[in-house]
């Protein structure tokens, strides 16, 4: 006799936040998996870079900058797979940010 038990795998979302606070650093996330979500509100990053890698099918991934003060950073996105989808809104005001987006 042979027993099969399936259960429903839920996805890995993450909800972020930078605060205004935040001067130099960094962060790095490698999310690996389907239908994962981030959702990324920064404040304030000044000298901060920031490298988001997501791998597999179904993924998204929301940026929000209200970046004030956000000088000298860079945002660093891409992801790999099938049906997934980026969306932003940014403003780094007076201030020098860049941002690179890769999908494969």
């Amino acid at each position: 006799m042979v027993l099969f038990i399936s259960t429903d795998l839920k996805a890995n979302d993450l909800n972020l936040t930078i605060d205004n606070l935040t001067d130099g650093g960094s962060l790095d996330i490698v999310q690996d998996g389907e239908n994962n979500d981030i959702d990324f509100d920064i404040v304030s990053m000044d000298g901060f870079i920031i490298d988001i890698d997501q791998v597999g099918n179904g993924n998204s991934l929301d940026v929000n900058v209200d970046g004030r003060t956000s000088n000298g950073s860079s945002m660093y996105f891409n992801q790999t797979g099938n049906n997934k989808s980026y969306s932003n809104t940014l403003w780094c005001g007076h201030s020098f940010c860049t941002i690179t987006v890769n999908q494969n």
